[in-house]
């Protein structure tokens, strides 16, 4: 789970019998996690990302709190579980930063959100496949950067399909109950999402490369 091998359905089981070895087992290898499940729900703008840590820390503490009434019992049924948790607390961050009309104090950037992310797992190698990596780390942390921000300018549908593949780890069926499609249709949803997202990463990598010749 959240490329963490040793979590398995078993330890999904224990924790939501109680078990708090297990329970932190699984608190290790959601959180870093969370970091890129926020942010692709907020919107590309440094304003958004300064909430991503309190937003993190909402849904541990719900995870943490809520898990025992966990209904299936399995890694897929807790995906889908934290999930719908990440889904709605982004939703009331952005619902009451919307009454108050203003920006909130203490923006922070996208850096502080991916520190520590080195990729963006499933979602990265997939777009990688025709965008070159930077050698450095400080490289990929700023294409990282990129990836997010082009994520938050798709069309909400696509967006939507991408997060809950890629950055929730959902599969197609989930996907489906989720934006009321049929999973043949979400298929095809996610297949259309992922190469709107990758052409605008090739486009923003090739006028890039241009500046960089012309500099």
């Amino acid at each position: 789970m959240y490329g963490a091998a040793d979590i398995d359905d078993e330890i999904v089981r224990l924790a939501a019998e109680g078990s708090r070895p297990e329970l932190g087992r699984i608190m290790e290898a959601l959180e870093p996690q969370l970091h890129l499940m926020v942010s692709a729900r907020l919107s590309p703008t440094p304003a958004q990302f300064h909430a991503a840590e309190d937003i993190k820390q909402q849904v541990l503490l719900a995870v943490t709190t809520g898990v025992g009434g966990l209904r299936n019992r399995t890694v897929s049924g807790l995906k889908a579980y934290v999930s719908g948790i990440v889904m709605r607390t982004v939703a009331e961050f952005l619902r009451q930063r919307g009454k108050r009309g203003a920006a909130p104090k203490g923006a922070g950037s996208l850096d502080s959100v991916i520190a520590g992310l080195t990729h963006a797992g499933p979602l990265w190698q997939f777009l990688s496949a025709s965008i070159t990596s930077p050698p450095t780390a400080a490289g990929r942390a700023e294409q990282l950067g990129q990836l997010m921000s082009e994520l938050g300018r798709l069309k909400p549908e696509y967006r939507k399909a991408i997060t809950l593949a890629f950055c929730d780890q959902l599969p197609t069926s989930e996907i489906a109950r989720q934006m009321d499609l049929s999973p043949r249709a979400a298929s095809m949803l996610l297949l259309r999402a992922v190469r709107a997202l990758r052409r605008n990463m090739e486009i923003l990598s090739r006028i890039e490369k241009a500046n960089a010749v012309a500099t």
